[in-house]
């Protein structure tokens, strides 16, 4: 459909050809012959040329990129490379090296996306018409369609490539994208070639070079240089929004920020802590305490003390003089004011020096009016 395709610095290519500097004096230069009387009507309505850059290991599919070339025109092309790298695995969906995709890699070069589609279409191809499409690879023991061996191949190619737009087949979901990508932004500028101060003698000087006669003037020649615009390339490196060192990261200063905790923030809350947990069991043991030890509640403790009382020896109390007088008229004592004094053990009588001790005494104090 293109005609003849020349490939310059392809990776098999033992002579390749190096730039050091950019710029339109240091890329690529050619002047090229339309031949518009070898279009064919059918296949082709345009003249000129069809230019594509890709990388030295891809293959070069013309009807997917690329660019035509106006006749008469000499077009500028400067290009940038960039590299965009996808991480994969659980960050999406992306093959390296295409070895686990479902489909038969049926080019001699490495996996690209375009490449994986061919392929597909390839071997749908194979197994729905039985031949293989002359403009793609074809496996081994498997021949071209021929209308000789193969007369319906032709109705059910264009069938075939109904279900193939439509996704029918499967291609595109099978085919996943490589998570290495080389590509190149290419900026075009056109200017009138050649001027028409010039037409003459530069038509006249390749006529002398190529032995060849340009009969249309303009019309049958055209004139592309291409060129790096800078040695500078981009790299688009994926990378995952969230990592563990970021989550930590993350939630560390929204612990520091809602609760403004560090490692000291961190002892004092656990001594606090520990202070609540000893305050209440202090206040816990005084409660069962006063519940089960206190004399005047009845409890254990009060029984204790009347034990304690009633296995004390005998003592006696005198009163003072005046309680003995004659009882006065007015409100009655109260019971706290009448009740007797606790007997001490340290009020009874010292053993004399001799060794005995009094048989019992009474010590009660004198009192006057």
């Amino acid at each position: 459909m293109y005609g003849n395709c020349y490939t310059f610095n392809d990776k098999n290519n033992s002579n390749l050809w190096m730039s050091s500097m950019p710029g339109i004096n240091n890329g690529l230069s050619l002047m090229l012959r339309a031949e518009q009387n070898d279009f064919i009507p059918l296949l082709s309505t345009v003249t000129g040329a069809r230019v594509m850059v890709h990388g030295q290991d891809e293959p070069a599919f013309m009807d997917d990129g690329g660019f035509n070339l106006r006749p008469g025109v000499e077009t500028s092309i400067s290009m940038r490379k960039e590299t965009l790298d996808r991480l994969g695995g659980d960050y999406g969906d992306c093959t390296k090296n295409g070895s686990d995709v479902p489909v038969e890699n049926l080019y001699p070069s490495k996996y690209t996306q375009q490449v994986c589609i061919h392929s597909c279409f390839q071997e749908s191809m194979i197994k729905e018409c039985g031949c293989a499409y002359i403009f793609y690879p074809r496996p081994q023991n498997v021949e071209y369609c021929d209308y000789r061996k193969h007369s319906s191949w032709g109705y059910c190619y264009y069938k075939l490539q109904v279900d193939f737009s439509s996704d029918h087949l499967g291609c595109f979901t099978k085919c996943r994208k490589p998570c290495s990508v080389t590509s190149y932004q290419l900026s075009a500028g056109y200017s009138r070639w050649p001027s028409v101060t010039s037409q003459e003698w530069v038509f006249q000087m390749l006529s002398r070079q190529n032995n060849y006669t340009v009969n249309n003037k303009r019309n049958g020649v055209a004139k592309v240089n291409i060129f790096f615009k800078e040695l500078n390339y981009k790299t688009n490196s994926e990378s995952p929004s969230v990592t563990m060192v970021t989550l930590l990261s993350n939630l560390g200063s929204q612990w520091s920020l809602w609760f403004g905790s560090s490692v000291l923030s961190v002892v004092e809350m656990a001594e606090l802590i520990f202070d609540l947990l000893v305050i209440t069991f202090l206040m816990l043991l005084r409660r069962f305490r006063s519940r089960y030890w206190s004399p005047g509640r009845g409890g254990r403790g009060a029984q204790e003390v009347a034990s304690t009382l009633a296995s004390s020896p005998p003592s006696h109390f005198c009163p003072h003089p005046t309680s003995l007088s004659l009882s006065q008229p007015g409100p009655a004592p109260s019971p706290a004011l009448t009740a007797p004094p606790p007997a001490y053990a340290t009020l009874g009588p010292r053993p004399s020096p001799g060794g005995s001790t009094g048989a019992g005494s009474s010590a009660c104090p004198l009192g006057g009016p």
